[in-house]
């Protein structure tokens, strides 16, 4: 299996000065879906944003399929490497604005929105009901969350990152996002590395990391 993905290394703090990982160096293989475990404060959520090019690291060697990218490039990259984040933020404006808006920036490239597959894959994840117009400040919890995956899928990122991107769902639910993330992993040129609320879901993965102190090690 190729190496779609390698980040390293990484190092970071917690913000008492205490040592969370060092030199931690992220390979994800192609075509993989990748499940990042490790104590609660452990820094999972920090490993991912340093992966995605959103949180300072020195001296990082970042390669996606096959080519190295330097510094000045890291908006780019941040277009091709997308954190789908824990909170599961949203803009002012409509549910159909919070699906649309990466296409009108810079990063977007030669990318489209497809309102189509929008339309579809909010359907695969139980929102098909409810209105493109609505606000989605107005969206619960478990909604914005999957409001954000359908967001992330849209994107076509070759490598999604995903921090504990079935929070607030149910088990049915939960399930079937967890399946649309396992599917868009194991596409070709693709791959997802994902921190789960629910370590029994990682058991259905094609890859298991520990995140500890020591650093980085399959499971």
């Amino acid at each position: 299996m190729a190496i779609l993905l390698r980040c390293g290394p990484l190092s970071a703090e917690d913000g008492e000065g205490r040592e969370l990982y060092a030199s931690v160096t992220v390979s994800l293989d192609e075509e993989n879906l990748t499940v990042l475990e490790g104590p609660s404060g452990g820094g999972k959520s920090t490993l991912l944003r340093q992966v995605a090019g959103l949180a300072p690291a020195k001296r990082v060697t970042r390669e996606l399929g096959g080519r190295r990218w330097g510094e000045n490039e890291l908006p780019d990259w941040r277009s091709q490497v997308t954190l789908l984040m824990q909170d599961a933020p949203v803009i002012p404006g409509s549910v159909l604005e919070n699906l649309s808006f990466p296409y009108l920036l810079g990063s977007a490239g030669g990318r489209a929105f497809d309102n189509e597959r929008a339309g579809r894959l909010l359907e695969e994840v139980g929102l098909g009901t409810i209105a493109i117009d609505r606000p989605a400040s107005t969206l619960s919890g478990g909604e914005r969350h999957r409001l954000a995956l359908v967001r992330a899928l849209l994107w076509e990122a070759p490598v999604l990152l995903a921090d504990e991107p079935l929070s607030g769902l149910d088990g049915p639910r939960a399930s079937r996002c967890f399946d649309l993330l396992r599917e868009h992993a194991r596409r070709p040129g693709h791959a997802v590395l994902c921190v789960l609320h629910d370590p029994s879901m990682g058991r259905a993965t094609d890859r298991r990391l520990c995140l500890e102190p020591e650093g980085l090690t399959a499971k």
